[in-house]
């Protein structure tokens, strides 16, 4: 009984990596806001050696017995605890094109709880185990159930998230928050460059290194984001996300409209 129920568990943990695994493989590079821009695991080529990984640990998860498979789980849940703590604030395609999101400490949060549980699987299991068939039904159900909780907080967040048509007052400005190692803040620096010079003058930038540097209303968002600014600079309405959203959001300032301090 304890057997089946470690093997159990064990599938259960390999169904988000499974998960992660197709939906990287299955996206375009394109689509993907990937962070990491030097080496190797740079797009387009990186989200699909990433998934490619995500999978065949997924795999040895369920065929391998017992112990072997709650250790390799451990081992890989850590390993993704580490990579979210050091990508935190930036905006990762974790699980394809379907669920971009910023890392947070949810993320860091959620592979640390794995990594646990699959310590206190290895040591309640066996060093054998059962047929490995019933442990991949068990990972594909808890693929789709993972599938099924993300598209369904996509959709929560895109309902909240704030777009520009939203605020009715009238938008003198922006204040733009990116960063040096965000490949959206590049593209989207790249998309407003072929803006008008009136436009540009009534966006103000800061570059930061963490997300503590933003204000509270931002922490979550990730870069870039974007305050709407009135006529005295100050914020007004929600802010935004993500590079069509800030973009839409420069699109609708007032030109013309002055900004009060710029120099914050």
């Amino acid at each position: 009984m304890l057997s089946t129920l470690t093997d159990i568990l064990v599938a259960v943990l390999a169904g988000p990596l499974l998960a992660a695994g197709f939906a990287k493989l299955w996206a375009s590079p394109a689509s993907l806001e990937w962070p990491i821009s030097s080496g190797p695991l740079r797009a387009p080529r990186g989200p699909r050696i990433t998934g490619g990984a995500e999978l065949v640990v997924a795999a040895a998860m369920v065929m391998l017995p017992g112990r072997w498979a709650a250790v390799l789980a451990a081992v890989a849940y850590a390993a993704l605890a580490c990579i979210a703590y050091g990508m935190r604030g930036q905006r990762c395609a974790c699980f394809g094109a379907t669920a971009l999101a910023t890392v947070s400490w949810v993320h860091i949060g959620a592979n640390t709880a794995g990594a646990l549980a699959s310590v206190g699987v290895a040591a309640l299991a066996r060093t054998d185990g059962g047929q490995p068939a019933p442990r991949v039904a068990v990972a594909l159900l808890a693929a789709v159930a993972t599938w099924g909780i993300l598209l369904a907080a996509g959709h929560r967040r895109r309902n909240t998230r704030a777009i520009p048509s939203a605020c009715a007052e009238r938008i003198s400005g922006v204040h733009l928050f990116i960063s040096e190692d965000c490949p959206s803040c590049r593209s989207l620096s790249y998309l407003l460059s072929m803006m008008e010079a009136a436009r540009l003058s009534a966006v103000t930038t800061t570059v930061i290194e963490a997300e503590r540097e933003m204000p509270q209303a931002l922490h979550g968002l990730g870069v870039p984001s974007a305050l709407p600014l009135d006529a005295a600079g100050n914020p007004i309405c929600s802010p935004v996300s993500g590079i069509g959203a800030v973009k839409m959001l420069i699109n609708s300032i007032t030109i013309g409209a002055p900004v009060g301090d710029r120099g914050r």
